[in-house]
């Protein structure tokens, strides 16, 4: 495993768990459903690190 394989990774991970506890947290605190839109883009770049991470192993 390279080392940028190793860093993105490490950045997808972290990135999830941000995304995952800013959804509980939204829904725990704000109105059920209404996930702001920050909280979305956060999980859209976890996907889009996790992609790269995934893709930098080939």
């Amino acid at each position: 495993m390279s080392g940028l394989t190793l860093a993105l990774t490490i950045a997808a991970g972290l990135l999830w768990f941000a995304a995952v506890i800013s959804v509980y947290l939204t829904n725990v605190t704000a109105r059920p459903g209404a996930i702001p839109r920050w909280v979305v883009v956060l999980g859209c770049v976890a996907l889009g690190v996790s992609i790269a991470a995934v893709l930098s192993t080939f």
